[in-house]
């Protein structure tokens, strides 16, 4: 990868934004409280240069854990101020302390056929994980209601698709999905799916979005994509299809070095990644067999395999021997490389 570019450096900041908050409890005030730390962020932020403002949400999905909710998905949407046709969807990775979001939305290898307006020469599918999280992030809205002491949320009540609809009945625009990590497989998803539903496009009734609204009648909108350390999303077949709709308007950054875009389609590759200075512990080889055996079921019963998208823009951090146990080695590189190669402040 070369210098990264004007675009790849701020989509990596909202993308990284996304975890603002991720600790905070669950509670009836916690999206309101993260929306007021966001605005807060925005100003100072590196490589936003002051531009941009959230004009929806965010939207916090939170899930049911045994005893307590955790947070899980967080998605806004951003607006430039010296170019206000330009819009960002940023989309939250994974919750390190939800182990809902893991298994679900991470771990799930299984396939869903992916929905499209016509037949194609191959049936595309998306992981179930990936599918599952997309569902969650297009279905959940700011909340209508404000608590006291709070400023309501921009676009309180409507979902995504309400959202981006009435923004392209004003003229054309440019819209921009990020995310890093699972934000970074959900963003490619949230991308294909607006793309594919433009103009008068009729998506067929499925487990994701359904309806889908008539958001871009008329196809003013101009739809790409900066994903950060994503897991794959889908088989050969969705990849193929997924080129095929955002071409050049996609961009997949990586760090080689990065276990997460490994999966599901380079698992192979996992235990020689920081071997042999540091080995994989036998558990960790255990639980990654397991995974695989997965993928392998989850594969034949489609007769198809898990590929990765196009347009691949790989760096490479080296290892760090300061972490000297694989999980953190791995937790370096997934988290620590993309704020350094892109000049950003430790996860919130």
């Amino acid at each position: 990868m070369t210098s990264p570019t004007s675009k790849e450096l701020i989509n990596a900041s909202m993308a990284f934004i996304t975890y603002t908050g991720e600790s905070l409890a669950v509670g009836a005030n916690t999206v309101f409280e993260i929306g007021k730390a966001i605005d807060g962020l925005l100003p100072t932020y590196p490589n936003l240069n002051n531009d941009w403002q959230v004009v929806w949400g965010p939207a916090l999905h939170s899930s049911n854990e045994i005893i307590t909710k955790k947070q899980a998905n967080l998605t806004f949407v951003a607006q430039s101020m010296s170019s206000p046709s330009s819009y960002i969807v940023a989309t939250r990775g994974t919750v390190g302390n939800n182990i809902w979001e893991w298994l679900s939305e991470n771990l799930d290898a299984d396939f869903l056929t992916w929905p499209t307006p016509g037949s194609l020469p191959l049936t595309p599918y998306a992981s179930k994980a990936t599918a599952d999280a997309l569902r969650i992030v297009l279905k959940t809205l700011p909340p209508a209601t404000t608590p006291d002491g709070f400023s309501p949320l921009p676009g309180a009540g409507q979902t995504l698709a309400d959202f981006l609809t009435r923004l392209t009945e004003d003229g054309p625009i440019e819209i921009c999905f990020t995310g890093h990590s699972l934000g970074g497989a959900i963003a490619p998803g949230l991308a294909l799916w607006f793309k594919q539903a433009q103009g008068k496009a009729q998506i067929p009734e499925n487990t994701i979005l359904y309806p889908m609204p008539a958001w871009d009648v008329n196809s003013v909108a101009t739809i790409s994509c900066v994903s950060l350390a994503g897991a794959t999303p889908g088989d050969t077949a969705f990849s193929h299809y997924f080129g095929e709709q955002l071409g050049a308007n996609y961009d997949r950054i990586f760090n080689t070095n990065d276990v997460v875009p490994h999966g599901f389609a380079e698992l192979k590759q996992v235990p020689s990644l920081y071997a042999p200075a540091i080995p994989m512990e036998e558990f960790e080889k255990i639980s990654l067999d397991v995974i695989e055996d997965n993928v392998v079921l989850a594969e034949r019963k489609i007769n198809s395999k898990f590929d990765v998208l196009p347009n691949s823009n790989p760096f490479t951090c080296p290892v760090d021997k300061a972490h000297s146990s694989f999980a953190s080695q791995a937790l370096y590189q997934h988290i620590a490389a993309y704020q350094q190669q892109f000049g950003l402040p430790d996860a919130f």
